[in-house]
């Protein structure tokens, strides 16, 4: 099969029901099949062919979606490139792939060696003239779709993924998600994540509606949307959660329509959990995973009132281990190096990725990078990045722990450490707060005193307005590590 098939015999199955929701713009799935359809032939008039890569630099939206079917249909291979990023950011990483086509905004230009094509009204005039791809290769095992993560040089790790492993990342989502109904899903996520990527193809496949709320909004303005659209099911990030908390009240939660609320990207602390299911759903789940593997455990409603420091439990097709430095697997309640196996695990492009990306995959297994443990009922518990380990006086320190402690004072709204170099080659702990009321650092240090032991108590602590985030919306260590050198 092709993995578009599940999506588009939608079209001969509920021909009339909403596929898409943009903004104004309603799609269903007879008019996603056609326009798929044909989009996938204009791709094919300009010369794209089967194993082809073609880059997709889209705003998340509708186009997008079908832009990416498309690429799929035709037997091409799908290469997500954030339209968000700098130029210079998009020439790199066009130049190490050298895709056959970029898709791209009109107006958009890359400094790289290869064609591109906007998507404008003469696109648009092209792909409702061009003759439907109604036949599409048939191979499990081909591949479908470069994925990229965060790497340590200047360019990502990448990643291939076939249409059975991007399958295989997409069913992750019935083991949380009820299937007694057709839900209408809110998407908030960029499509140039592999997990907004993943709950659009695996709603789309479910033959439910996806309403595509691509801005980022405020808080009040995700409740209005919810409420408006009647949406059953919402996935987000971290940063959401924490804009929703605080407008939510304590009697009852605020969504209480919604089948299945899932936060992933991050995990959050332990109080947040505890809040987001009595305040904002009761039906709250958090989702860890990564890149290469998609979904790796669910964390679920009840899982949270028990072990909300906990990440939950793997998902069924995912094996799971802690290991030491050597890789042998270490008895429950130890720290080691978490590593995970499944059907749906992709592999590193040969000669695209750094030395640290051939040491993520060894044998059958990925090493994700992160420093957890298990407990005698298979739950995981994640303890830091096993590169933002901080050596300080010959003991090591993971940042979370004193995140955890610092998000514990009622003042703090959030909070992230790191380590930085001392003039005695040792490292130093700084910690950045963003405060919800008038807080000195002195207080902060105070409270530390009493809850950690001495060496694990941050030299600073600065209160600052916001913390500087990537591109995923994740706090950005190394922009505060450069803070931390320039000041």
């Amino acid at each position: 099969m092709n993995l578009t098939d599940p999506i588009l015999r939608h079209a001969r199955m509920q021909p009339h029901a909403a596929a898409l929701i943009d903004r104004e713009r309603t799609i269903t799935f007879s008019a996603l099949a056609e326009i798929v359809m044909r989009t996938a032939g204009y791709l094919a008039a300009l010369g794209v062919g089967r194993g082809d890569q073609v880059g997709l630099c889209l705003k998340d939206d509708w186009q997008h979606v079908v832009a990416l079917l498309a690429v799929i249909r035709l037997g091409a291979v799908a290469v997500q490139m954030d339209w968000r990023s700098r130029p210079a950011e998009k020439a790199r990483i066009a130049n190490a792939l050298a895709p056959k086509l970029i898709v791209v905004l009109p107006g958009s230009s890359f400094a790289a060696p290869c064609p591109s094509v906007a998507v404008d009204r003469a696109w648009d005039s092209c792909v409702a003239a061009a003759k439907p791809m109604t036949d599409a290769p048939q191979d499990w095992q081909a591949p479908a779709a470069v994925l990229a993560s965060s790497g340590t040089t200047g360019l990502p790790k990448f990643m291939l993924a076939t249409h059975l492993q991007l399958y295989l990342h997409c069913a992750v989502s019935h083991e949380v998600v009820p299937t007694t109904r057709r839900h209408r899903c809110l998407i908030t996520l960029p499509l140039y994540f592999s997990a907004g990527r993943m709950r659009c193809l695996a709603h789309l496949m479910r033959g439910d509606t996806l309403i595509l709320y691509p801005s980022l909004f405020t808080a009040a303005e995700f409740v209005e949307v919810v409420n408006r659209d009647k949406v059953t099911a919402s996935f987000v990030v971290p940063s959401a959660v924490r804009q929703l908390l605080p407008i939510a009240g304590e009697s009852k939660p605020i969504f209480p329509q919604l089948d299945v609320f899932v936060c992933s990207g991050a995990p959050l602390f332990a109080d947040e959990k505890r809040a987001a299911l009595r305040s904002l759903s009761s039906n709250f789940y958090e989702v860890y995973g990564n890149t290469a593997i998609g979904g790796l455990s669910v964390l679920r409603p009840a899982d949270i009132t028990e072990r909300p420091t906990s990440v939950g439990r793997p998902f069924s097709l995912v094996d799971v281990e802690v290991v030491d430095d050597d890789d042998r697997p270490v008895g429950t309640e130890t720290l080691g190096r978490l590593r995970c196996r499944g059907p749906g695990l992709t592999s590193p492009i040969p000669g695209l990725n750094d030395q640290s990306a051939a040491e993520d995959f060894r044998e059958d297994w990925h090493y994700p990078g992160d420093v957890a443990a298990l407990d005698e009922f298979g739950y995981i518990y994640l303890h830091g990045r096993t590169s933002d380990v901080i050596f300080r006086g010959g003991a090591k320190i993971f940042p979370a722990e004193v995140e955890a402690v610092l998000q514990g004072h009622q003042a703090v709204a959030e909070a992230v450490v790191v380590g930085s170099a001392s003039s005695n080659h040792q490292q130093e702990l700084i910690a950045y707060v963003v405060a919800n009321r008038e807080l000195a650092p002195g207080e902060l240090l105070a409270y530390c005193r009493t809850q950690l032991t001495a060496y694990k108590v941050p030299r600073d602590i600065h209160i600052v307005p916001e913390l500087p985030r990537n591109s995923s919306g994740k706090p950005d260590r190394r922009a505060l590590l450069q803070h931390d050198r320039g000041s």
